[in-house]
């Protein structure tokens, strides 16, 4: 007795239908090579046209329709998911970045962050970029539960840490552009002239104070300059007071 299969169809909007209704994994959909074969062409429309996109979550590759995003409930059970708990904390098991520290890629958002912040976005609000977390508990590298999390000031890390020149750049900067009259012509200017302090002074309407103090070094520092910039500047201070 000869068995007849069934034909198996697949109409683009039903497939739709069930990728709206939930993340569904590429094997849920077609369960046998010939049901993935004619689901292909459909899938590919589907992602050609932006309406459905991949997503990752629990560890396989999911479709989900362009707009959808995880619950908060979701996110927290993706990223602990990914850890393993050791003496009361959870210990993230992905990429540990050196500056930021735990960080892995969520497909809902399209970019890589840190794990913490993510957290601490989903359980309370996101933070702004002057605002740090720092970890209370024995694994500060790898810990990522959120009641060992503390919020603190950036500024409060970086405390007795050395500034970068280019740190040190942005400062003086931003110091000489709220507060000075001068600019960088009329630095050059004074740093060039062989006039006195006294007429530099009068004609930029500034104290003789301040230009005895660009001449010697104490202010308007170059600090993308070479590391012999300050030796010459001290050198040129001397030559003068000769």
């Amino acid at each position: 007795m000869n068995t007849r299969r069934p034909i198996i169809k697949f109409d683009l909007d039903e497939v739709f239908a069930c990728i709206r209704e939930t993340p569904v994994r590429w094997s849920d959909l077609a369960r046998t090579k010939t049901a993935r074969r004619l689901l292909r062409p459909i899938i590919d429309e589907l992602l050609a046209s932006g309406a459905v996109k991949f997503v990752r979550l629990d560890g396989s590759r999911h479709f989900a329709v362009a707009a959808w995003c995880p619950s908060k409930q979701e996110q927290l059970d993706e990223i602990y998911g990914r850890c393993r708990a050791v003496d009361g904390c959870m210990l993230w098991t992905g990429r540990i970045d050196p500056d930021r520290g735990p960080a892995m890629y969520a497909a809902w958002a399209g970019t890589e962050r840190s794990v913490r912040r993510r957290i601490w976005g989903v359980r309370q609000r996101k933070l702004n970029r002057a605002t740090t977390i720092t970890m209370t508990c024995a694994n500060p590298d790898d810990c990522v539960l959120f009641e060992h999390m503390q919020r603190a000031n950036r500024g409060v890390k970086l405390k007795g840490k050395p500034k970068t020149l280019l740190h040190r750049n942005a400062i003086a900067a931003a110091k000489r552009k709220a507060t000075g009259k001068l600019n960088d012509e009329r630095v050059a200017l004074i740093l060039t002239s062989e006039k006195s302090t006294r007429c530099l002074a009068r004609e930029m309407d500034v104290s003789q104070a301040t230009v005895q103090a660009v001449r010697s070094g104490d202010r308007w520092r170059n600090y993308r300059a070479t590391p012999f910039t300050g030796l010459d500047a001290a050198n040129d201070a001397e030559r003068r007071r000769a």
